[in-house]
């Protein structure tokens, strides 16, 4: 399991338009105002174990809120009272309060345990964090040079991964032997670590990539194999994939064998929605 190491992220992943609020009375007052009719939604962040959001109230004043959120045994959710509160500076444009937004959950993600995946070099840092609802949407979140944070959401676990590997390689890269990351100003590492990083990084994006891929191809040639009367048969989709038949064969085969994804086909078939929710949100 990786570790993290807040010496590296503190100052990075706090916010930099919003003042946390330490008061007790303060704080429960603006908890009361909060996540109401209300209030204009700003940014806002889910994960398995809590969320973050950033709201402008009808009082005219601009919070971010943590919080855990509450399971129940079908797997909805609701969420907890208010954890921890920042107060947004008055005129703070929505973007940034979206980034600050980003870089609370960040750090609760990575706190938690609730980034399934994560990797970087000191303060650069790509993380993966799936979603509690739409239990397949992650948020794809990563630390910059110049200081600032990005956020995509992705739709399916395989684009993730994609998104995911992405970003680590180009972090790889930065501290690589290229005329780009040489004229660079990024802050490399020291002697042979440079190196190490890179080759570190690089295999760390490799291997969730492979893995993710592995699995979500096992689910689609599964899938693909229950449909009847498909569009291109399975003869044609060898061919296009610049595979022989028998080996492709093979691989659906094994992958029909596999429990777990055959529970999950079995679930969407039956058009349950509670049941589809719960049975992917176990996968």
């Amino acid at each position: 399991m990786a570790q993290v190491d807040f010496r590296y992220l503190t100052d990075l992943l706090t916010p930099r338009h919003a003042t946390a609020v330490d008061d007790p009375t303060e704080r429960n007052r603006l908890a009361g105002l909060v996540d109401t009719d209300t209030s204009e939604y700003i940014a806002g962040f889910i994960s398995q174990t809590g969320r973050v959001l950033g709201e402008s109230m009808k009082s005219g004043e601009t919070v971010l809120h943590e919080s855990d959120i509450i399971l129940d045994a079908d797997g909805g959710w609701e969420p907890g009272t208010p954890s921890r509160m920042w107060i947004v500076s008055e005129g703070t444009r929505r973007e940034d309060v979206f980034d600050d937004a980003a870089r609370v959950f960040l750090a609760h993600s990575l706190l938690t345990g609730a980034a399934s995946q994560f990797c970087g070099w000191r303060e650069r840092v790509v993380a993966i964090v799936p979603e509690e609802v739409g239990p397949k949407e992650s948020k794809i979140i990563r630390t910059l040079a110049d200081g600032g944070i990005e956020v995509v959401h992705t739709y399916t676990v395989l684009d993730a991964y994609g998104t995911y590997a992405r970003w680590v390689t180009d972090l790889a890269l930065e501290y690589g032997s290229g005329d780009e990351a040489i004229a660079s100003d990024t802050p490399r590492p020291p002697g042979m670590a440079r190196s190490v990083v890179s080759a570190w990084l690089m295999r760390e994006a490799g291997e969730a990539q492979l893995q993710q891929a592995r699995h979500s191809l096992k689910f689609g040639l599964a899938g693909y194999a229950r449909v009847s009367g498909e569009e291109l048969p399975i003869a044609e989709l060898a061919r296009s994939l610049y595979t022989d038949r028998a080996n492709l064969t093979k691989v659906i085969k094994a992958a029909e064998k596999d429990a777990r994804i055959s529970g999950i086909l079995d679930a969407i078939a039956s058009g349950d929605t509670d049941r589809i929710m719960t049975t992917l949100r176990c996968a």
